[in-house]
């Protein structure tokens, strides 16, 4: 399917998952969104896989629906992924952070942004951030995945792969830092200074090391892909590019609490 064909959704059509264990505000917005759905589905992932071939499943980031969604893949269905913005979060992040929940991503038939739009530069400039400079450096920082991510991909031991694979082919030290060290550790900020690139599968960190000018290293589903290289043989040639219309398109791709509950999320997600 184009982009053509994916533009739009009806929002009678389709079904939202609320996995097991959602809590607090985040629970209170889905709860709301459930409210201007067709159909809304609750922790019940037999009743999720039996919905009708024509409702389009809106999802998260759980271990247990990758089945499902590979089948779904596999049968050219439409399904909705959503997870936590690429900006303006309200948690876990070292750019300024959103209000009222932040932001959320959400895509079609995608985990993450996978194409860079021609769209207005409203939105960015919305986020009232800047890009930094794009940086040289010596070090290797390395996003280790959290371990629901690591299930849900089916990556395990990605991070023990990818070390020994960078330790092969580059001299380099590696630095390597996970999703908690965001709130209770060191900054990513903090990590990136003096660093050459940073490597990981699809952590947000990524998308962030971009924005802040630091070379990222990624698997292809990563919005990060756009602006950095997939190979890391190539670790010591970074890539580059004008980040611009790259952040221009991921506020196009992410929503805040109101236009995911007003009508605005159905008629612009891509």
């Amino acid at each position: 399917m184009d982009q053509a064909e994916l533009a739009g959704i009806d929002a009678k059509s389709v079904c939202l998952f609320i996995p097991p264990g959602l809590k607090g505000f985040k629970l209170n917005l889905f709860e709301r969104i459930g409210r201007k759905v067709g159909h809304i589905v609750r922790h019940n992932f037999e009743q999720l896989d039996a919905l009708p071939s024509h409702i389009v499943p809106i999802v998260g980031c759980t271990p247990e629906l990758r089945p499902l969604i590979d089948r779904w893949r596999a049968s050219n269905r439409r399904w909705i992924y959503w997870d936590r913005g690429y900006m303006r979060r309200v948690f876990a992040t070292d750019l300024p952070t959103g209000d009222d929940g932040g932001y959320y991503r959400w895509h079609i038939n995608s985990f993450q942004m996978q194409r860079i739009d021609d769209v207005p530069d409203d939105r960015w400039l919305s986020m009232k951030m800047k890009l930094w400079p794009w940086q040289t450096g010596e070090h290797i920082v390395v996003a280790e995945p959290s371990p629901t991510y690591e299930r849900f991909h089916g990556i395990q031991g990605w991070t023990q792969r990818t070390v020994e694979k960078l330790k092969s082919i580059t001299s380099r030290r590696l630095v390597c830092r996970n999703k908690e060290q965001q709130r209770f550790g060191r900054k990513l900020h903090e990590d990136l200074k003096g660093a050459h690139a940073l490597v990981s599968h699809g952590s947000n960190a990524a998308v962030e090391a971009a924005i802040m000018g630091c070379p990222v290293f990624v698997d292809p589903c990563s919005a990060a892909a756009l602006v950095g290289k997939t190979d890391i043989e190539q670790i010591e040639t970074p890539a580059y590019p004008d980040r611009l219309p790259w952040v221009k398109s991921l506020c196009y791709n992410q929503f805040n609490e109101d236009e995911l509950t007003n009508g605005y999320l159905w008629n612009n997600i891509r």
